[in-house]
């Protein structure tokens, strides 16, 4: 599936992708930022994945290998999950939520590699829409803030 959106995300996958591979200290704000425009850019161009089917039932499991980055004193924050009603906020974990996207945004990269391009896009745009969407969003604000401190 030719489709310049879908190649728009697929670069900006791999480039989220390869900063958290190679993610250095935190405590470089230029770190901060590569990664927070990134992931911008990134949730920006998930909005314009196009609605697809899955072609075939199999799921294709891959050997994902997880890297380590540690956001030392910026790694703990707080979250309130539905803005339209008060609640207690409850702590998160900057760390967790890089490599959650991480782990949903690789494995489409894969799939798409392996010329599973419907199976890789029907991925991006579900895990985006039931679970990475929502946290970019609050990890945006968290990483500004980090930033700008």
């Amino acid at each position: 599936m030719q489709n310049k959106p879908v190649e728009d995300f697929f670069y900006s996958a791999v480039n989220y992708c390869d900063i958290g591979e190679n993610f250095a200290s935190p405590q470089t704000p230029n770190n901060l930022k590569a990664l927070l425009v990134s992931l911008l850019d990134l949730y920006t161009k998930a909005l314009y994945l196009p609605e697809v089917e899955p072609e075939n039932d199999n799921f294709i499991d891959f050997k994902i290998s997880i890297p380590k980055i540690e956001f030392n004193q910026f790694d703990h924050y707080w979250e309130v999950f539905n803005p339209y009603f008060l609640e207690e906020p409850v702590g998160a974990s900057l760390s967790d939520d890089i490599l959650d996207f991480y782990k949903d945004i690789k494995r489409g990269i894969l799939l798409y590699e392996q010329k599973e391009q419907i199976e890789a896009i029907w991925h991006w745009k579900f895990q985006f829409d039931i679970h990475w969407g929502n946290h970019a969003v609050d990890t945006l604000r968290v990483l500004h803030s980090a930033i700008f401190k």
